[in-house]
């Protein structure tokens, strides 16, 4: 495939956005230019909106299709009453033949001629009298369908609005288009809706996008044809995990940065929902919770029988991940991120998980090859990253192949018509509205389908018996008028210049042969500026600690996978364009990060003395996480004083509280701070560093020991004497012979007591 010089049509039309004749002199071209806005003159007075054209489609032939009546508004946006008005419908006999004429036509200046063969209605009066300034007013006009003449196709018209004197006052232009010729070959359009989150990262933030944007967008899908780009964030967050409750109703404690990741289960919907399963600072959560899960079943039912693509979690900007280092680590946790919410939908719906939709549907060779480095195997683009050569006369069919120059045989390529996917966005507004009400701006509900039809009918024309298939894409950030799309899918449909298909039709379609140009270079490759580098890396570190963290829980922590997928939504395409707000999210999340970290920590204590040698310092560590957490407690003495032990790793029950002794050797006297600090097994420090105060008196241990020790002896001693002295009182009290008895015993006993000698016996004679 080689490049083609090929300048981009929207500014070549610039310079011819006043020319006047837009018949269908001009050569044809493949052309598909963006639509521009109509163009606004100050200098006319009148502003002129159309509310209806019916028949949608023409036919002189039918009765029901020959008479063409265009109902318009005429506002008086001047300063001064006007009198005189009148108005009538013009139209050009010829149709259109090339689709960048449709573009000139509706962009020309309010001043420039409506061309040379033209036919108009009977000119009728505006108002039966002055039309005041600010006063509107309504107009019926018709013109039969005969004398457009036998052109098939899209007929360039106007409401002309002329004053007493016959200039113009105000000029609102549109189409008038035919029926299909028999034999032509009806086109085929594919509608690609972005169901993402978008800029928020809180349940309450999607409850207002899902009430607003995406509830319209959904509402907008009547069609089941219509397929989805679905950002898995959009149903991964409005799955409300139910905290349990008490008897009394009383709330349990959450995590900081509760869980919205799984169904809840039959039970606990029953059971209701409670301020603990949202964020903090949730002004209503039980409004909040009902709004999402409201809306998950309507997301549900809505897609059955659809075809869905799977984006990954948060809709990531494809061209910031390929300019950072870990751009393709990132884009790999965001995809299984998301897997399971894929999964959820497969059951209701065709779910496409290799499909990549890069921001504004252009990339460079540098984004590709790193979406297919995630397994993507298909990628939609546009006609303006794609573009064809000046030399092609028709709109090929919106299918091409890209080399991501890594070898590999390349991605499939949706193409997306530029040209129609600007028409889709301009059913942008804040709130649905009647369709036969309108607007009073020029791209009122009918206008726009009659540009819609000009061009599906100008495309078909191009190759009346070779039908195509085409692609029409809305902005990430569209908020649709939903009235407003459902009645141009369904004219689309009726008009039978087109029909809808799923996205897996379009897949099946086989390539064109149709040489197309190089991818752009990485310079060139966004139309808005690209998320800042440095961001993707705050993210990408918050991630990282995130999964560390995850590392050393045992189970699943609600907060933790919260704060996972709030980071990931930080990397989102929506987020172009909005850096001060992209700040300050960013700080948020690192804040939230680190109250995650801050839920395991250790308790402060009083002061601690230690009164031995040896003992057990205890230190408590506090767990406020849902999941029970393996932590190593790392202690560092200020001083040589005391040493201590390294304890093994620790496991704190779920919101519970773990007393441990750490074994420590007191070698001093002295007060010890010692910092306490927790980690995970793999480093990643928890809380903040908690000081315990000690006291040593490792000699208090000899004294109370030698004071016990002289104790006891002392009463060893007591004891001794006491022994002693009562045996002596035994002896002194035995019993003594009486003195009587001592003449009866010889008196032997009582003399060697007194110390006298026993007498001699007496003479014998």
């Amino acid at each position: 495939m080689t490049p083609t010089a090929h300048p981009r049509r929207r500014d070549v039309l610039t310079g011819l956005a006043g020319a006047a004749a837009l018949a269908g002199a001009a050569p044809a071209r493949a052309a598909t230019t963006s639509p521009t806005a109509t163009a606004e003159d100050d200098a006319l007075p009148v502003r002129v909106a159309v509310l209806d054209v019916t028949p949608t489609t023409y036919a002189a032939d039918d009765p029901a299709r020959s008479l063409v009546t265009v109902r318009a508004r005429v506002v008086n946006d001047g300063e001064q009453a006007l009198e005189g008005l009148r108005a009538q419908l013009v139209a050009q006999r010829s149709p259109v033949v090339a689709r960048y004429s449709l573009d000139r036509w509706e962009s020309a200046g309010a001043d420039a001629s409506l061309g040379r063969t033209t036919v108009a209605s009977e000119p009728v009066d505006v108002a039966a009298g002055p039309l005041a300034p600010g006063g509107r007013a309504e107009v019926v006009l018709t013109l039969p369908a005969a004398e457009l003449g036998t052109g098939q196709g899209a007929h360039p018209a106007a409401v002309e609005v002329l004053d007493a004197s016959g200039e113009r006052a105000g000029l609102v232009r549109t189409f008038l288009v035919s029926t299909v010729p028999e034999g032509v070959r009806t086109t085929l359009l594919t509608l690609l809706l972005p169901l993402v989150a978008g800029r928020t990262r809180e349940a309450a933030g999607l409850a207002g996008e899902v009430e607003g944007r995406l509830g319209r967008l959904l509402e907008a899908s009547g069609d089941s044809r219509t397929s989805w780009a679905v950002d898995p964030a959009v149903l991964a967050t409005v799955l409300p995990a139910v905290a349990a409750t008490g008897e009394e109703g009383a709330e349990q404690p959450a995590d900081p940065l509760p869980d919205l990741s799984a169904a809840p289960s039959e039970d606990a919907a029953a059971a209701g929902t409670t301020a603990a399963s949202l964020p903090a600072g949730t002004d209503d959560p039980a409004a909040v919770v009902a709004t999402l899960t409201a809306w998950r079943e309507r997301l549900t039912a809505a897609a059955q029988g659809r075809c869905l693509i799977a984006l990954p979690h948060g809709d990531p900007d494809l061209a910031s991940l390929s300019a950072a280092p870990a751009g393709a680590e990132l884009l790999t946790t965001a995809q299984a991120a998301g897997a399971d919410v894929a999964v959820a939908l497969s059951g209701a719906a065709t779910v496409l998980t290799g499909v990549a939709w890069p921001a504004d549907e252009t990339a460079d060779a540098e984004a590709l090859s790193l979406a297919a480095r995630a397994g993507a195997t298909a990628v939609v683009l546009d006609d303006e990253t794609l573009t064809t050569g000046d030399d092609l006369t028709y709109t090929p069919t919106g299918r091409a192949v890209v080399d991501t120059g890594d070898g590999g045989a390349g991605l499939a390529v949706l193409v997306a018509d530029s040209a129609l996917s600007a028409l889709l966005a301009r059913t942008a507004g804040a709130a649905a509205e009647d369709a036969e009400e309108g607007t009073d701006e020029a791209w009122s509900p009918a206008a726009l389908v009659q540009r819609v039809l000009a061009e599906v009918a100008t495309i078909t024309l191009q190759r009346p018996s070779d039908p195509r298939s085409l692609l029409v894409t809305a902005p990430r950030t569209l908020d649709p008028r939903p009235a407003a799309v459902q009645r141009l899918v369904t004219a689309v449909e009726t008009s039978g210049w087109a029909s809808w298909q799923p996205l897996t039709d379009l897949l099946a379609t086989p390539v064109p042969d149709v040489e197309r140009s190089e991818l752009p270079v990485p310079a060139t490759t966004s139309r808005r500026a690209v998320l800042p580098v440095v961001h993707v890396a705050a993210v990408d570190a918050a991630l990282a600690t995130l999964a560390e963290l995850s590392s050393a829980l045992e189970g699943a922590a609600p907060a933790a996978g919260a704060a996972q997928r709030s980071a990931l939504m930080l990397l989102a395409t929506s987020w172009r364009g909005h850096l001060p707000e992209l700040r300050e999210s960013r700080r948020e999340l690192q804040d939230d990060v680190a109250a995650l970290l801050s839920a395991v920590h250790v308790l402060p204590g009083s002061v601690l003395n230690l009164a031995a040698t040896r003992t057990e310092l205890p230190v408590t560590v506090v767990n406020e996480l849902s999941a029970p957490v393996r932590v190593e407690l790392v202690l560092r003495p200020r001083s040589p004083r005391v040493q201590l032990t390294q304890v093994p790793v620790q496991t704190v029950p779920a919101r519970g509280q773990l007393r441990v002794g750490v074994p420590v050797r007191a070698l001093a006297n002295g007060s010890v701070v010692v910092e306490a600090q927790l980690r995970t097994p793999d480093g990643l420090l928890l809380g903040e560093p908690v000081e315990l105060d000690v006291n040593v008196r490792a000699d208090l241990e000899g004294w109370l020991t030698g004071l016990v020790g002289g104790g006891a002896a002392a009463l060893l001693a007591t004891g001794l004497v006491r022994a002693v002295r009562r045996g002596r009182r035994r002896v002194d009290a035995a019993p003594h012979a009486d003195v009587d008895d001592v003449g009866h015993d010889g008196g032997g006993a009582a003399g060697q007591r007194d110390g006298q000698r026993p007498s001699a016996p007496t003479g014998q004679g």
